[in-house]
């Protein structure tokens, strides 16, 4: 069971990783079919997660993402279902 759960978390985050560059292209694709330059991206993230409270809400939204996964890989068995029965 713990191979199949790391294999799983493994494929989760392969993904999630694949998403996020393709979405960069994609950004990076748009901003340079529309005129406005490949470095418009690093300006507009001048402007992203501005604020103190912004970035404490972005550390913990990313904590809530990763750490129920790093116990599920430390521990290699997933969570009883018996609720759906």
């Amino acid at each position: 069971m713990k191979n199949k759960t790391r294999k799983l978390l493994l494929r989760k985050y392969a993904i999630l990783l694949l998403l996020c560059g393709l979405s960069l292209l994609y950004l990076y694709l748009g901003d340079w079919m529309f005129g406005y330059g490949l470095d418009n991206i690093s300006y507009i993230l001048n402007y992203l997660l501005y604020t103190t409270s912004e970035k404490l809400t972005a550390v913990i939204m990313l904590l809530c993402l990763v750490i129920p996964d790093i116990k599920l890989w430390i521990t290699g068995h997933q969570p009883e279902r018996g609720g759906e029965r």
